[in-house]
C-alpha cells in the first residue's frame, strides 16, 4: 500500500489539443523531474473515464506516493467555439476589444502588470493596425514602381502578409480566440454546453470527497481558472461553504480579474463573491514574465466583500530555480512561457507542478517549504 494517496483534477485553458497533448507533456516532465530528483516516476498509459475525461497513474515507489491523475476534457467544447473563418475572426475579435475596452473596470486594470495590457491588446494591433501601417509606408514607393493602382493592392498584401507572420510568431491568433471566447463569458452568454460541461466536472471532484484519499487537488491553467469559478461555487454550495481539509485549488498562469473586473459580467461576479466566502485553501501561482496571466492581482479584488478563502498568491520564481541560459532561453518564448508552470527546470521548485503532482509532501507542507526558500 502506498504511504500517500493523491488524487488530482486537471482543467486546461482554452485550448483544443485534449488529453494526448497533456499526457505526453506530464511525462517529458516527470522524466526530467525524476533525473533531477534521483527517483524515477512511472506514468501509466492514458485510461478513458467516460463520458469527457482520461486518466492516468503517477506512481514513486521510492517515496510511497500514488496519484491517481485526471484530465477533465473540454477540448471538444473548445473546438466548437474555435473561430476558424478569417473574416468572423476579425471581425469577432473588433466587437470582443470594444466590450472589454468600454466595460473593463479601469480603476482597477491600471493595476495590472503592464505586460497584461501589452499581451492583451498586441494580437490586434498586429492584425489590424500593422497592415494599415505598413500599408501606408510601402504605397508611395511601390506607387512609384508599379503605377498606383498595382502599388497599392500590392502595399497592402505585403502588409498582411507581414502581419500574419506577427500573429503568427506570437499565437496571435490563439490569443484573439482566447479573447472572442471570453468576451461571450463576461456577456453571461456562454452556451450550455460549457456550463453543462462544467457541472458535470463538479459531479466527478465531489464523488472524490467520498473515497479515501490523503489529498485532493483541483488544478487548473489559464482559461481553466475561469472556469473553476463556476465548478468551485457549485462545489462550495453542495458542501455548506466549506470544503474538505484535504482539498486545494491550484490556479496556474490564471486570468479571473479579466473577467471578474468585466462591469457587465453580473453572473461570474455572483460566482466569484460565493467562491472568494467559500472556506477551502487556494493556491495562485503567476509570473510577471507571463503576459497571458494576471499575476499579482487578488481573483478576488473585484468582489464587495472581503475574501475569506485562504489564498498564497506567489510568482514561480523560475529564475531562482533556473541556470542563466535557460532563464532567459525561456522568456524569449512568450508563448511557451505560458505553459512554464507545467514544466519542471534545472532544480526542483517546492511548487515545482511534478513536485506537487508527485511528491511526498501534501500541498499545505509545499507551500510552507517554498516559503522557507524563498523568506516570503
Amino acid at each position: 500500500m502506498p504511504a500517500f494517496k493523491r488524487k488530482i483534477f486537471y482543467l486546461s485553458g482554452f485550448d483544443p489539443r485534449g488529453a494526448r497533448f497533456y499526457h505526453q507533456l506530464f511525462a517529458e516532465q516527470a522524466d526530467a523531474y525524476g533525473r533531477t530528483a534521483g527517483r524515477p516516476l512511472e506514468i501509466s498509459k492514458r485510461r478513458r473515464l467516460p463520458p469527457h475525461s482520461t486518466a492516468w497513474s503517477v506512481e514513486d515507489r521510492q517515496a510511497g506516493v500514488e496519484t491517481d491523475y485526471v484530465f477533465l476534457g473540454w477540448d471538444d467544447v473548445v473546438r466548437t467555439h474555435w473561430a476558424k473563418n478569417p473574416l468572423a475572426l476579425l471581425k469577432r475579435s473588433l466587437t470582443a476589444y470594444w466590450n472589454f475596452t468600454r466595460l473593463l473596470d479601469w480603476p482597477i486594470v491600471k493595476n495590472f502588470p503592464f505586460g497584461v495590457r501589452f499581451a492583451f491588446y498586441y494580437p490586434g494591433i498586429s492584425t489590424i493596425l500593422l497592415p494599415i501601417l505598413f500599408g501606408i509606408i510601402l504605397t508611395l514607393p511601390l506607387g512609384a514602381l508599379l503605377g498606383w493602382r498595382w502599388g497599392l493592392a500590392a502595399a497592402a498584401l505585403i502588409g498582411a502578409a507581414v502581419a500574419m507572420f506577427v500573429v503568427r510568431k506570437i499565437q496571435g491568433f490563439w490569443l484573439l480566440r482566447f479573447i472572442i471566447f471570453n468576451d461571450t463569458l463576461a456577456k453571461d452568454r456562454l452556451p450550455a454546453d460549457v456550463d453543462d460541461r462544467m457541472a458535470a466536472f463538479a459531479d466527478q471532484i465531489q464523488a472524490a470527497f467520498d473515497e479515501d484519499w490523503d489529498e485532493i487537488l483541483f488544478v487548473t491553467h489559464s482559461n481553466g481558472s475561469i472556469m473553476a469559478v463556476p465548478i468551485v461555487a457549485r462545489l462550495l454550495e453542495r458542501c455548506g461553504n466549506r470544503l474538505p481539509d484535504r482539498f486545494s485549488l491550484v490556479t496556474l498562469g490564471s486570468c479571473i480579474a479579466l473577467i471578474g473586473n468585466r462591469k457587465d459580467s453580473k453572473r461570474f461576479h455572483a460566482l466569484l463573491e460565493s467562491v472568494g466566502q467559500g472556506d477551502f485553501r487556494w493556491l495562485d501561482i503567476g509570473s510577471i514574465t507571463d503576459g497571458a496571466c494576471i499575476a499579482g492581482i487578488d481573483p478576488c479584488i473585484s468582489c464587495a466583500q472581503p475574501r475569506k478563502a485562504r489564498l498564497f498568491q506567489t510568482s514561480p520564481r523560475w529564475f531562482k530555480y533556473c541556470d542563466p541560459a535557460t532563464y532567459e532561453a525561456r522568456r524569449r518564448n512568450k508563448y511557451e512561457t505560458h505553459f512554464d508552470y507545467l514544466r519542471t527546470f534545472d532544480r526542483i521548485s517546492p511548487l515545482d507542478y511534478i513536485a506537487i503532482s508527485a511528491g511526498p509532501r501534501p500541498l499545505e507542507a509545499s507551500i510552507d517549504a517554498f516559503k522557507a526558500e524563498n523568506h516570503v
